[in-house]
């Protein structure tokens, strides 16, 4: 019987695939137009996938945390939505050298207030650790 563990880290690699696919599709100009016909598509869009994947990758990799100590302040992080997050800043911002695509605040606040809360949600949910799964 597959892990849980294991199965969000095939879950997040997969989505990572189908994120990749629609951010060449958006660079080619070859995402339908009827999609357009909704309002705000792309804000949502933005805060929900990139949301998305913060979730997947947060679980995927098991919640893991890096430690920031400061000289008065100490705090956890999570890694995988951070690493998210850094790539999701580049390639708004690789956006500005697109013909065919366009930089905008909106969008990047979108993914990141899609990270934070499909954060949370992933550290709510309850997951089997593959440390007390064993049988």
């Amino acid at each position: 019987m597959m892990k849980s563990h294991h199965f969000w880290k095939i879950a997040f690699y997969i989505y990572v695939g189908i994120i990749s696919a629609i951010s060449i599709s958006a660079y080619l100009k070859i995402i339908p137009n009827e999609i357009k016909q909704f309002p705000h598509y792309d804000t949502i869009l933005h805060f929900l996938l990139m949301g998305f994947s913060a979730f997947l990758g947060h679980l995927a990799f098991n919640k893991r945390k890096v430690k920031i100590n400061l000289t008065t302040l100490k705090f956890s992080l999570p890694l995988t939505p951070i690493v998210i997050s850094i790539f999701i800043l580049i390639e708004e911002c690789l956006q500005i050298f697109s013909p065919n695509r366009s930089f905008d605040l909106v969008d990047l606040a979108a993914d990141f207030f899609g990270i934070i809360l499909f954060t949370w949600l992933a550290e709510i949910t309850k997951i089997n650790n593959e440390n007390t799964s064993k049988n």
